[in-house]
């Protein structure tokens, strides 16, 4: 699910410190039952470091090593993002990074570097306190970097390069069909030219 940002949020991220002052405003949007569930958010950067979208990722996160590598990466393909930041709040003020966080981050370090994509950091907030966690100022990332945990085989690279690449394709079949909807084409036509489904078309 995206995240409608505020203007002053759209801006440059100059560290890891902007992320999670920004993520934490988002948080307390919230009421006070839901903001202290667990978020998993992906935050997507151009070259510039400047912020092109966040997506709620997980809510209650019902186990980290659940999450699936193209949850994280299916808006910074066809965003073009040059970078990612993965952001989840805690429920307590403990701010260590246990080993659910680190193998999460690990794995999708090894995804980023599969599809050209920086995974740059992981950031633990807190609802109550404006403390953090940032793995790359701690020297966490450098260290899950060199990790050879997660380097998928063969086989695997394959399948990830292919869900890249038809994420990314679905992605501009359904911008097409949008342009193509607003100039008022049948929609059987426009289901015929991108090969998407009428329902999937209607729903655009």
């Amino acid at each position: 699910m995206n995240v409608t940002l505020t203007k002053t949020q759209k801006i440059l991220v100059q560290s890891s410190g902007d992320i999670a002052r920004i993520m934490r405003q988002i948080l307390l949007r919230e009421n006070r039952i839901s903001r202290q569930r667990e978020h998993l958010w992906a935050v997507g950067l151009n070259a510039d470091f400047s912020i092109l979208y966040v997506e709620l990722i997980a809510f209650g996160i019902p186990g980290k090593g659940k999450i699936k590598p193209m949850e994280i990466y299916r808006l910074a393909l066809p965003k073009d993002a040059a970078y990612i930041y993965l952001c989840h709040n805690r429920k307590t003020a403990d701010m260590a990074a246990q080993a659910d966080d680190k193998a999460l981050t690990d794995r999708m370090i090894q995804v980023g570097n599969i599809v050209g994509i920086t995974f740059f950091d992981h950031v633990i907030i807190n609802a109550k306190t404006e403390d953090y966690l940032s793995f790359q100022d701690v020297g966490l990332m450098d260290e899950l970097r060199k990790s050879t945990a997660w380097v998928p085989k063969f086989e695997q690279i394959k399948k990830i390069r292919a869900m890249a690449k038809q994420e990314g394709e679905l992605s501009k079949a359904r911008i097409i069909a949008k342009n193509m909807k607003k100039k008022k084409l049948d929609v059987a036509l426009i289901s015929q030219l991108t090969g998407l489904a009428a329902d999937e078309i209607r729903k655009l």
